[in-house]
């Protein structure tokens, strides 16, 4: 009886392993036979109730991740909106969904190169105004090396910027492997070696100017640059991880022209 009962046991086991492999499999296969290649860019412009438009570019990455920036025409870098979360699809692959901390929006696959914005309730937006967004033809993607990267997150708490203070942000020089930047407070210089998705910080010095940050942002962004060992860019994101795969630090591409 023990035995038939073990037997039982690991059978029903490996049905369960199975059955797993096989929901990631079509999950995988769902990604594919909807948009094809990925990771992929989708752009837009949507109409706006009280601006003159919002421009979309969403990326999505074969891992299940998106990100998405939103800008609100005529407001300038205050209607500047960035999104991180995942993605999924339904069973038919004919529904996107984009979940983040804020809840879940919806989108129609129309097919692998347009996409179609729909309600809360995932029915389509009766209207004659333009609610699609078309791939572009190859994936737009920020570079880690001479960008300029603002510092918004440390360990997953927001960074703000201290009114009168240098943004906290990075430049990595590829000509010569050099990085220039500032803290929060002082400004930061020294080297970094890149190879692959692997990245290091070091060594680095700082001028040595006092100022009042009761988030004291300096101390832990120098500390997250010590600990750096791998990177990934998403699209206009940056971030840092430690040997153990924690995330230190992200960044936002700022474009200063």
């Amino acid at each position: 009886m023990k035995r038939m009962f073990l037997f039982f046991y690991f059978l029903l086991a490996a049905v369960f392993l199975v059955g797993c492999a096989a929901v990631e499999r079509s999950g995988a296969e769902k990604a594919e036979a909807a948009f094809g290649e990925l990771p992929a860019s989708f752009r837009g412009e949507l109409p706006c109730a009280d601006c003159a438009g919002i421009r979309y570019h969403l990326s999505l990455f074969a891992d299940g991740v998106y990100t998405l920036e939103t800008v609100y025409l005529g407001n300038g870098e205050e209607g500047r909106f960035h999104e991180r979360g995942e993605w999924s699809l339904d069973g038919a692959g004919k529904t996107l969904t984009l979940t983040d901390d804020e809840g879940a929006r919806l989108w129609r696959v129309r097919d692998a190169s347009t996409l179609e914005a729909l309600d809360l309730e995932g029915h389509e937006i009766e209207s004659s105004l333009n609610y699609t967004l078309k791939r572009t033809e190859s994936f737009v993607t920020e570079t880690l090396e001479n960008s300029y990267w603002r510092l918004i997150e440390l360990k997953g708490e927001p960074v703000q910027v201290v009114q009168g203070q240098r943004e906290a942000h990075l430049v990595l020089h590829g000509e010569n492997s050099r990085v220039a930047g500032a803290t929060g407070c002082n400004r930061l210089s020294g080297s970094y070696r890149l190879e692959d998705d692997r990245l290091s910080f070091g060594p680095l010095a700082t001028t040595r100017m006092a100022c009042m940050n009761e988030a004291n942002v300096e101390s832990r962004f120098l500390a997250a640059l010590e600990e750096t060992a791998s990177y990934r860019v998403l699209a206009d994101r940056l971030e840092l991880y430690d040997d153990e795969g924690e995330l230190l630090a992200r960044f936002v591409v700022q474009h200063l022209t």
